[in-house]
């Protein structure tokens, strides 16, 4: 059973984007999920705030879709989040246009 619910996972992982935790952040994500993320290519924004929305179930996954305010502009993804050994974590990142 996981420590807390995706919805918080999302949001905890949100925050340490913002807070340019990136121990925290490689944490809260698969290898494949931080692979997708890197290819993005979102590594240098300065991050501001972070909204969730449309958060949807996808099979065994749970779909967030993540705006934050950068420095130079928002920047709208999709996180996929699945629970694996009891936490949530981000398996793939995708980029909204």
């Amino acid at each position: 059973m996981a420590d807390q619910s995706v919805e918080e996972a999302a949001h905890a992982h949100a925050r340490a984007v913002v807070a340019n935790d990136i121990g925290a952040v490689v944490r809260s994500m698969t290898p494949d999920g931080l692979a997708k993320a890197m290819e993005i290519g979102n590594t240098t924004w300065g991050y501001q705030s972070y909204e969730l929305a449309n958060a949807r179930e996808d099979g065994p996954d749970h779909l967030y879709e993540i705006t934050y305010t950068t420095d130079l502009g928002p920047l709208r993804l999709r996180d996929r989040f699945r629970l694996i050994s009891g936490q949530w974590k981000v398996v793939d990142v995708e980029l909204i246009r």
